[in-house]
């Protein structure tokens, strides 16, 4: 059976990335893969502390080791990010960055969130793509949050509705993910 992570990009106290995670991990499960669900606030990588460029390979660090064995294991990856200011979450980017070899060819469905869906996160990873030589889906899932869908305390109310609205674009997604792991 595949392993599929889906990475949580949003390390904020008060996310609703954990919600999204755990309904999308769902839908893999569903899917016939294994989902497991990496949240980058638990996995709490130092910001770049390598002494050489990851492209070498040369890990010095026991966390840089372990988060390489951790991608290194997966046989794709669901990149869930919000939008912060036209672009991704510096936590996620500091988690591509700090390994190199482990994207190559890793088949990756960006899922990108927020109140105009996200689509500027998700471009912004194109490029990243480009360099870290990931297996990227085509076509990006990009889920438009409305103030309704938000408690009082800043949570989703109901986030498997919420993913079932983009359930269509999801499902193609993943389909696409997993064709690209099998």
């Amino acid at each position: 059976m595949s392993t599929i992570g889906v990475i949580i990009g949003s390390t904020r106290p008060v996310r609703i990335g954990p919600q999204l995670a755990d309904a999308i991990a769902e839908r893999i499960a569903a899917d016939g893969a294994e989902p497991e669900v990496l949240d980058l606030r638990e996995i709490d990588l130092p910001f770049m502390n390598e002494p050489r460029m990851p492209a070498l390979g040369d890990y010095q660090h026991d966390h840089t080791k372990a988060w390489a064995e951790k991608v290194d294991a997966l046989d794709g990856v669901v990149l869930l990010t919000p939008q912060y200011n036209g672009g991704i979450p510096a936590p996620l980017k500091n988690a591509i960055d700090t390994v190199y070899t482990e994207w190559n060819d890793l088949p990756t469905l960006v899922v990108s969130y927020g109140g105009r869906g996200g689509q500027m996160a998700a471009d912004a990873l194109k490029n990243v793509f480009l360099v870290t030589r990931a297996d990227a889906v085509e076509d990006n899932v990009a889920i438009t949050l409305g103030g309704d869908d938000y408690g009082e305390d800043g949570l989703l109310v109901d986030a498997e509705a919420v993913v079932s609205r983009f359930g269509e674009d999801l499902e193609r997604g993943l389909k696409e993910l997993l064709t690209k792991v099998d």
